[in-house]
């Protein structure tokens, strides 16, 4: 992680995705859609993205991470948009505590 921040234009999301996709490191890279997803869903509540970052490494068990990653970002990218999320079509509304707000 230290020897990728130095490289510019890298930073911890990234550093994350490579870690994960080419040396398979138990990781979660936190964009948007998983910023978005990791509050709505009451996961962290941490401002920054290496806030939730922190909270998700601790929420998922290791060999769940990457699969969590990604469900999260799907999650996020289709059903529980920045504006307008599909809250009565969504899987995850009885568990969400944006939904239930």
């Amino acid at each position: 992680m230290d020897e990728l921040l130095t490289l510019r234009g890298v930073g911890r999301k990234t550093a994350n995705v490579v870690l994960a996709v080419a040396f398979g490191e138990s990781t979660i890279a936190v964009d948007t859609h998983v910023f978005r997803t990791a509050h709505r869903l009451g996961l962290s509540d941490k401002p920054t993205p290496e806030g939730v970052e922190k909270d998700l490494m601790a929420a998922f068990d290791e060999d769940d991470r990457s699969v969590a990653h990604h469900l999260l970002i799907f999650h996020g990218r289709y059903r529980c948009h920045s504006q307008r999320p599909e809250c009565g079509a969504c899987s995850l509304y009885d568990y969400c505590k944006y939904g239930k707000e």
